[in-house]
Order: C-alpha cells, then structure tokens, then sequence
C-alpha cells in the first residue's frame, strides 16, 4: 500500500500542481476580462446546480470505496440509481429554472441554470468509475483525467471569455470540464455498466450510503446558503465579490487538503479496523498539511492588500477585508476536511448526518444575521467565528473514535502554528517598512515580503520540526522519484491485517 500512495503522491501533486497554476492565471485574466457581475449570476445558478449534482452522488462513490469485494450486480446498482436521480434532478432544475431567475430578479440566471444544469448528468455518470479507481489506491489514473480535463477546458474559458461571451463562459467550461473526465474515467477502468442489478447486504449499502448523503447534502445546503442569502438580501454585484474573495481564500482547501483528502479516504478504508494505524496516519496528515496550509492561509491574508491590487485590478479592491477574514476559515477548514474520513472508515455515518444537520441549521441562521447587520463582511465573519464553533464536536467525536486526546492534537500543529507567527511578524515588519503608492511599489513589496516570509517560514519548521522534517523529505522523495508499479486488482484492496513499515502503520 505504500508504494501506491508514493506513485498516487506523485501524480497528484505533479498533476495538481501543473494544471492549478494554470488554472490560476485563466482565473486572473478571466476575472479581467469579465464582470462581477457575470460571477454573480454564476454563484447564484450554481447554488442549485451544484446541490442537485450533490444528491446525485447519493454517497454511492464513498460507498465503493468503503465496501470490500463489491460484486457487479451491486456496481450496476450504483449507476442505474445515480443516472435515474440525476435525470429527475436535471428535470426538476429545468423546470423550476425560470421560478428561481425570477425570485433572485435576474432572468438570466433561468437560461444559465438550464444549460450549466448539464453537468448533474455528467457528473452522476462517472461516479462508480471514479469510486472503482479510488478504491484500488489507483489515483494516478484519477490525476491523469483531472488533468486532461482541465487542459480541454481552460482554453475553452478564456476563449469565450475573450470573445465577450460573459457569464456562458464559465457556464460551457464546466461542462467541458465534466465531459472529459467521466469519459477518461471510464476509459481507465474499462468498466461498462450492465443491467443485472441486486445485492445481498443491500440494506448495509443504503443504510452507510443513505446518512453520507443525507451529510453531504446538509453540507452543501449550509455551503451554499450564504451565496443564497446574500444574493437575494444584497444582489448579483456584491453576491460577486464575495463569490471570488471565498473562491480565492479556499485555494489552500480545495488544492492542498483536497489532494491529500484523495488518498486518505480509501487507506482509510483500508485500515478501518485497526485504530493505532488509522491514529498515525490522522496526525501524520495533520502535521503534515498544517505545515502547508497554515503559512498560505496566514500569508494570503498578510499580503492580500498587494496581492488583490496587483493580481486582479483595483476593480476587485473591495474584496480585500472579505478576503482577510475568509483566510482565517480556510486554515480551519483545511483540517477538519480529515475528520468525516476518520468517521466514515469507522462506519459512523449516522453521527455525521447528525452534524451535518446542525450545520444546515446554524450556519443559514449565522449568515442572514451577518448579512442583515454588516452585508458580505458579516457572511464572513460567521464563516470565521461560528462555523468552528459547530465543529468542535466533530472534532471531539473523531478523537473519541481514535481513542487519544485533545492535547495530543494540537501538540501535532505546534511546529507550523510557531514557524507561522514568527512569519507573520516578519511580513508586517515588511510592510511597515516598504512603500505602497503606486503599483509597482506594491508588486516590489508583494514579492519581497512573500519570498522572505517564506524563506523565514523554512527555516523555522527545519529548526523546530524534528519528526515532520522526516516526513517531509519522504513525502518528497515520493514527489521527485515515483514508483512504477503493476496494476493493483481491485479484489486486492480489502481491510487486513497490517505491519509497521516507514509510513507509519499502514505497509501491509
């Protein structure tokens, strides 16, 4: 198992890394050449779309990669169950499009959710594929479909964006985007559904797959609320703003906790019955992603006067305190991602369907009050001060399944949480320091107080780091030298008994 996740590391960061730098610049020169606006009118359309794509999914991919030596009739199941409600969802926004254009007063939004709606059918086709690659530790696979879709639609953005096209821009990028991967998807696993359907333990598969998604759904609803609040409350301009401060604030979330997230669902699973392994791993990702996170997210909120100015145009100066503040979110999002992992090997869904319905409950409350009180800053400040209010008991909860306590958590963030605030001062001292009238005086500062900051960031964790400075140089061994490897079969990936090996309680 090691050496899959060394040649899976590889790819994933390499893929992951290449196409989100690309992604990244098409981000900056598309948010130049569209209007907030155009954003707007996205966020509020992707609301609903994104929801139904949400339930489409049902849970079924987890449920592949959870389960052990699934059959072919309970894989059909998974297919014929997801395309059915993804077609019903699918019909459901179509018809409901023009209703909801209407409540938020802006008709385009109708034709935007009718066309972008595509993309719940797209995506409820791949997922057994996706849940088959993932189970067999295959994610290099799964990076190299990411990657190609990213390719084929980046063009496609910018392309149209440049053209005038506006918000469809963003709106056929997706759906290319969708396309390409499901199609590579099942080109890799040479899977074809068939129409014999059943299972023995059905009623486990429902049972497991019924709470994650009724979790994952609360999940979207409370994730999305505050673009519905603040959209309805505020309007498609503001709703923009905030919409590219949370998207660019999440980077540190959706790119680095994202792909470590790949692998630690299915070894995970693979370990769900031995706790001290699935212990080691749960801290060894958390001192390992804090030490990547922390600094980014501390840093972006440092620099975002300059960085915003310079990147996006003064026209986007406005998001720079919303910005600020959803930093702050985004380095504890980046860690708890890991928690529902540690719970879903461990078969308890049940308490994170619990969770997830109090976050649907208090979030949506948490939202229209900021919203009522301070507008789009208050969105974010609930973001920063309730929202982890909510997950102190899912952290309990994990820590409690893993049979350890709260200090030694934290004692794993201690390296990056210290080298982090010596960063932060050196940066303010910076800034104090160095002019910032004009542009370039801002981009002269913005790369010198990044790449000291950074520099002084290093040396502190490689002074202090002791064991995460070990398991940093293995992880970049992995990066820089991947492991080829024969195909493993799927009917080998299922929970045994394990022996300590290098990366700590997982080499079988």
């Amino acid at each position: 198992m090691k050496e899959q996740i060394a040649k899976s590391a590889f790819w994933i960061v390499w893929s992951r890394g290449g196409i989100q730098t690309l992604s990244f610049l098409s981000t900056i020169l598309v948010a130049r050449l569209l209007r907030p606006e155009d954003y707007g009118i996205v966020a509020m359309a992707g609301v609903w779309t994104f929801t139904v794509s949400f339930v489409t999914e049902m849970g079924l991919g987890a449920t592949i990669v959870q389960f052990p030596d699934l059959e072919d009739r309970e894989l059909n199941t998974c297919f014929w169950v997801s395309m059915g409600v993804a077609a019903l969802g699918y019909l459901a926004l179509y018809v409901g499009a023009p209703a909801i254009g209407a409540w938020f007063a802006a008709p385009m939004v109708s034709d935007v959710m009718r066309v972008g709606g595509l993309a719940v059918p797209l995506t409820a086709v791949r997922i057994v594929p996706d849940g088959l690659l993932r189970k067999r530790l295959a994610l290099d696979k799964v990076s190299q479909a990411e990657m190609a879709s990213k390719i084929a639609s980046i063009p496609v953005v910018v392309g149209l964006a440049w053209i005038g096209a506006g918000a469809w821009a963003l709106v056929i990028g997706v759906l290319v985007l969708r396309l390409v991967e499901a199609v590579l998807l099942f080109w890799f696993t040479r899977w074809c559904p068939g129409f014999r359907i059943g299972s023995s333990r059905l009623r486990s598969l429902i049972h497991f797959s019924a709470n994650l998604f009724g979790n994952r759904l609360c999940v979207r609803l409370y994730q999305q609320a505050d673009a519905l609040i603040l959209g309805k409350i505020s309007g498609k301009v503001i709703l923009g703003y905030f919409s590219m401060a949370k998207g660019l604030a999440l980077i540190p979330v959706e790119k680095i906790s994202g792909m470590v997230n790949q692998l630690a669902s299915p070894v995970m699973a693979n370990l769900q019955t031995d706790r001290t392994d699935m212990r080691a791993v749960f801290f060894r990702t958390l001192r390992l992603v804090s030490c990547i996170t922390f600094p980014v997210c501390v840093g972006m909120a440092l620099v975002a006067p300059d960085l915003i100015r310079v990147a996006l145009t003064d026209k986007w100066a406005p998001i720079v305190p919303l910005f600020q503040v959803l930093c702050g979110y985004a380095l504890i999002r980046s860690l708890d991602v890991f928690m529902p992992r540690v719970l879903m090997a461990r078969y308890r869904t049940t308490f994170l369907l619990r969770y997830g319905m109090g976050l649907c409950i208090v979030m949506p409350v948490a939202f229209y009050a900021g919203v009522v009180s301070q507008g789009a800053m208050g969105v974010a400040i609930a973001w920063l001060l309730v929202y982890p209010v909510v997950v102190i008991s899912l952290a309990r909860e994990t820590l409690r399944e893993l049979e350890t306590k709260w200090t030694t958590m934290l004692e794993q963030l201690r390296v990056a949480a210290g080298s982090t605030v010596v960063m932060a001062g050196v940066v303010l001292t910076l800034q104090w320091m160095m002019p910032d009238s004009t542009l370039w005086e801002r981009t002269v500062r913005l790369f010198v107080t990044s790449g000291i900051g950074a520099t002084v960031y290093g040396f502190g964790v490689f002074w202090r780091g002791g064991l995460v400075v070990a398991e940093l140089k293995e992880v970049l061994q992995w990066v820089l030298r991947p492991r080829r490897l024969a195909p493993v079969p799927a009917a080998s990936i299922t929970p045994q008994a394990t022996t300590k090996g290098p990366w700590v309680g997982i080499e079988r």
